[in-house]
């Protein structure tokens, strides 16, 4: 099983980037529209990845820049009725923590606006997604702060792994996207 590819962004698709690592190997991985826009050809960038072979024996790499973005990803595809295609359509439309809210809320509408959902498989993926939710994020330390964080420092050009880096290191005291922004650069800047 591959965990995670990193490399320079050397090609970006329609719901895909082309990773080339240093060892000179490209893979193309399918991800996010949110990640797509988000990054840049010749960008660093660390994706944590899930192989999925289908029954017609296709091989197909996805990925994610965040291990909780990963783990719903495969809780999701768990889900009867929806693949990994329809897992990476769902995450790619709504964003995770509104993509959570929907579920806890029950909240159909906010999932049939994801082509291929209808009202049916909304209420299959809440019934079977409701209790998840919590264990899911119990595993992850990463807040919605630390995710503006990143981005924010993606978006002035240190590269995901550099950033992720940065947001370990800011102390928990410091609260508030905004000031945990400026902390991160006060340390990169050091």
């Amino acid at each position: 099983m591959i965990f995670s590819i990193s490399g320079k962004i050397k090609l970006i698709g329609e719901g895909f980037v082309a990773v080339d690592t240093t060892s000179g190997v490209s893979y193309q991985i399918y991800t996010t529209d949110i990640f797509c826009r988000s990054v840049k050809v010749g960008q660093s960038a660390e994706l944590f990845t899930y192989l999925h072979i289908s029954r017609e024996e296709t091989i197909n790499l996805y990925g994610f820049p965040f291990l909780e973005e990963l783990d719903f990803f495969k809780k999701l595809n768990n889900v009867p009725s929806i693949g990994p295609k329809s897992a990476m359509n769902v995450l790619s439309l709504i964003k995770l923590d509104d993509l959570k809210k929907a579920i806890i809320n029950e909240s159909y509408e906010t999932l049939t606006k994801v082509s291929g959902i209808g009202r049916k498989i909304a209420e299959r993926i809440i019934i079977e997604m409701k209790g998840k939710i919590k264990n899911l994020s119990a595993g992850s330390k990463e807040t919605n702060d630390d995710t503006a964080v990143v981005d924010a420092l993606v978006n002035l050009g240190y590269s995901i792994s550099q950033a992720r880096e940065m947001v370990r290191k800011i102390p928990d005291d410091i609260i508030g996207a905004g000031k945990r922004v400026k902390e991160a650069l006060k340390m990169l800047n050091r």
